[in-house]
């Protein structure tokens, strides 16, 4: 747990385990227990005598020594409570080397995609998966590439997950006006967007439904095989029953379903056969997706196996934990309260 707790001039202090800050709590129960303490002490000598008669007595006991041990020992706990919150402020930069594989995902969004036979649909169900696959390849560099009837970069390989997911977030079938589902030219864009020869793996995720695809995608994984460049594939819909496609409103809600010309329902199916021998020619592997993911699962696996290599370096800002400085402050006060005596000594 991290939260940020004060700020003091331009520094912010924040706290890694800001739950041990709770224990902080018993310190005013033990500024009574020594309020008490001292009361009762002086209860105590009381029934003795006169107070100012004993002090006379007894020179060389002092109060203010038993006070100044318990402020240095309450002093002590609190800075140990501090530095098991695990203060940080200020920033280290620190140069990352990378290694890893590069991904390249290429996203149908085109309007079959909105289809329901996988629920939420084809395109939510697709866009899920791209989380896992940014979950379960942690430290690798990933790009989208989102296309209907052409195709764009929705963002570059990145190993940055966040921004990644912020982009990804604002896909949908309305990210392309022109309808089609031109996979030709979203495998070159992927081929042209790695550019030269890379010492890591190169890998392209294709997910659509294959369907009406433009061009000759094949000859594409050709090219790919060619350049090193491996194409898995991940089929989503039904290919046997064929699904209405939905028209929504602003909404989002269901209006209608997208008609022919002859005014027929048009029928959304999986195209197979296409997106296997995509894979096939690609030297990678095809699945159809499922309500359980598993594909993913099996997909993260077999990237995982490809060669890692060298990504280049980055730049990481991490805070710096200042908890140390507490745990000398406790020392420092302990080492303090064991030496000061609690009697002064006589002239």
């Amino acid at each position: 747990m991290c939260c940020t707790f004060t700020k003091i001039g331009d520094i912010t202090m924040t706290f890694l385990s800001a739950g041990a800050l709770v224990l902080l709590a018993i310190l005013p129960v033990w500024v009574v227990f020594f309020v008490w303490r001292g009361r009762t002490r002086m209860a105590i000598l009381r029934q003795l005598g006169e107070i100012d008669l004993i002090a006379a007595l007894f020179p060389q006991v002092s109060s203010a020594r038993r006070r100044w041990k318990s402020a240095l020992w309450l002093c002590a706990l609190g800075s140990l409570i501090i530095a098991l919150a695990r203060p940080v402020w200020g920033v280290d930069l620190d140069v990352v080397q990378t290694q890893g594989v590069s991904v390249m995902i290429v996203l149908d969004v085109s309007n079959s995609m909105a289809a329901q036979d996988i629920l939420p649909n084809r395109l939510e169900r697709a866009k899920l998966a791209i989380r896992d696959l940014f979950n379960g390849l942690a430290g690798n560099e990933i790009g989208l590439i989102v296309f209907a009837g052409t195709a764009f970069v929705q963002f570059p390989l990145t190993n940055d997950p966040v921004s990644a997911v912020t982009f990804l977030n604002a896909v949908s079938t309305d990210s392309i006006s022109r309808q089609g589902t031109a996979i030709e030219d979203a495998l070159r864009l992927a081929i042209e967007t790695f550019g030269e020869q890379s010492p890591a793996a190169r890998i392209v995720v294709l997910m659509t439904d294959g369907e009406n695809h433009e061009g000759d995608p094949l000859s594409t994984a050709d090219e790919a095989a060619q350049e090193g460049i491996t194409i898995h594939a991940i089929g989503y819909g039904d290919p046997d029953e064929g699904v209405p496609i939905p028209v929504v409103d602003v909404n989002g809600n269901i209006i209608n379903y997208k008609t022919d010309q002859a005014g027929d329902v048009v029928l959304s199916r999986l195209d197979e056969a296409i997106l296997e021998s995509i894979a096939e020619r690609g030297g990678g592997i095809y699945q159809r997706a499922s309500a359980s993911g598993v594909e993913i699962t099996n997909l993260i696996a077999q990237i995982q196996e490809a060669e890692a290599g060298d990504l280049g370096s980055r730049s990481e800002t991490r805070g710096v934990e200042r908890f140390g400085i507490f745990v000398a402050l406790a020392v420092l006060a302990l080492s303090l309260e064991m030496l000061l005596p609690e009697t002064k000594a006589l002239a």
